[in-house]
């Protein structure tokens, strides 16, 4: 999301509010009512100024997708759930959220973060590279070393799944 505050009907996407809503977990959207709870207690939005989960079912509602789907803001949520557990008529940012995150994947859009994190994966099995350090910390927890993966197997889970195609595409 952009810093300004004003939101401009002329960059509405007529259809996203819907679309969104469509998704499973955003039905409640229209019913909030603005109050600020969930930004009250929202960890990331105590350290991330530009996070604010109001602000982002208020995006939503008035069919913001650019600003929503074009940044980094939907990518930052923790998914803690504070924000629903607060919300006095249970409006599921949290999950608004996710369904914003699936929209954008539809479209093509994934974070930088994840998309590093899906190129990881399949070009190692893993999302992180398990090293002989790794399997030494292992082995003092008496854990049995990391087995070598089948990243051909990774491969097939993430052609049939479609994530192969996106990572690749961008």
């Amino acid at each position: 999301m952009t810093e300004r505050k004003e939101i401009r009907m002329s960059e509405a996407d007529k259809g996203f509010r819907e679309r969104l809503m469509e998704t499973p977990g955003a039905e409640k959207l229209m019913l909030c009512y603005q109050c600020g709870t969930c930004t009250a207690d929202c960890p990331v939005a105590m350290r991330v100024e530009e996070f604010r989960p109001r602000q982002i079912a208020r995006l939503a509602a008035y069919g913001q997708k650019e600003r929503l789907l074009g940044g980094d803001t939907v990518w930052l949520c923790a998914g803690c759930y504070t924000c629903y557990e607060r919300c006095p008529e249970q409006v599921r940012i949290s999950e608004i959220v996710s369904a914003l995150r699936k929209l954008a994947i539809k479209e093509g859009i994934i974070h930088p973060t994840y998309r590093a994190l899906m190129n990881t994966l399949a070009e190692m099995g893993y999302i992180y590279e398990i090293d002989d350090f790794q399997n030494e910390m292992r082995e003092d927890e008496d854990l049995p070393p990391a087995p070598e993966p089948d990243t051909k197997e990774v491969e097939k889970i993430m052609r049939k799944t479609g994530f192969l195609g996106l990572v690749e595409g961008g």
